[in-house]
């Protein structure tokens, strides 16, 4: 037996209201992709930002450790220095 108008139309009209539906969800899932991209591109400026701020530090704390060592190094070359003077000429006694 043929579909009547009636029958077409409710079928089009539960099929429109279905559609709705996913069309409503994938709305919500589009938002919840949406916040969640821009949660992850605050969480990678952040971390950019700390890395950079940690090179900073590390370079900061590297020039020190230079300095250190090569004030150490010139302390160094002075005791070896004085060391060999009294080796080479020995204090009386």
């Amino acid at each position: 037996m043929p579909e009547t108008i009636n029958t077409r139309v409710a079928r089009l009209e539960n099929l429109m209201g279905v559609l709705a539906e996913k069309q409503t969800k994938l709305d919500d899932v589009l938002v919840l992709l949406t916040e969640a991209q821009i949660k992850t591109e605050e969480s990678f400026r952040e971390t950019d930002k700390r890395f950079r701020e940690l090179g900073e530090r590390m370079s900061a704390v590297d020039q020190r450790s230079r300095e250190r060592d090569h004030a150490l190094d010139e302390r160094v070359d002075k005791l070896v220095s004085a060391i060999g003077e009294l080796l080479r000429n020995p204090r009386p006694k």
